[in-house]
């Protein structure tokens, strides 16, 4: 239910009714408290510059994303399915919502860096850091906010796709440009 030693990621079990354990950190970090990468959604590599003219998965704007699936979890476009392998995927808007309907969330510090811990009626626990987000060449929020990517489309509207965001006050559902780089904390079944 927590990380049991210092050899990041580990499989956290909260005792969520769909069967759903998360990472103990986020993809391109060795700690719980490291923001890890940043990726676009459907992208794989993190990078300097997040925009559509650096966007793999389209020809140069937003009128022009490629269709890469509605979710894309455990698919080649699946940062946390690539990098880490195994059972290992992009949380779903479904699974985001047991954990958000089943954890109590309280803004906190760990290690010195601010963001969200997550706990379970199970004793479980699960950090998520305040990493903000890129677009184009500069990082926006850290320290202040968390937007992390879903595996799943914004279903109306291709150039977008879901994410969760929160900060000391709020959290909640939030759909943003394909092209910026947010975290993205792995789940498995």
């Amino acid at each position: 239910t927590t990380c049991p030693d210092d050899h990041h990621p580990h499989l956290i079990d909260l005792g969520l009714p769909s069967g759903t354990k998360w990472a103990c950190c986020n993809v391109g970090a060795s700690t719980p408290e490291e923001y890890g990468d940043y990726y676009a959604w459907g992208e794989t590599q993190p990078k300097d510059e997040y925009n559509w003219s650096t966007y793999i998965h389209c020809d140069g704007s937003q009128e022009t994303c490629h269709d890469i699936g509605e979710d894309i979890a455990g698919t080649e476009y699946d940062v946390a399915y690539v990098k880490w392998g195994g059972d290992w995927r992009m949380p779903s808007m479904n699974q985001l919502n047991f954990l958000f309907n089943n954890c109590s969330g309280e803004w906190t510090t760990f290690n010195g860096i601010d963001g969200m811990k997550y706990i379970a009626s199970n004793g479980g626990t699960i950090f998520l850091p305040a990493a903000g987000y890129h677009l184009v060449d500069k990082r926006f929020g850290s320290g202040r906010n968390g937007n992390y990517w879903t595996s799943t489309l914004v279903s109306d509207d291709i150039p977008y796709s879901n994410k969760f965001y929160f900060d000391k006050d709020y959290t909640f559902w939030s759909s943003y440009y394909r092209c910026s780089g947010s975290s993205v904390r792995p789940v498995t079944e």
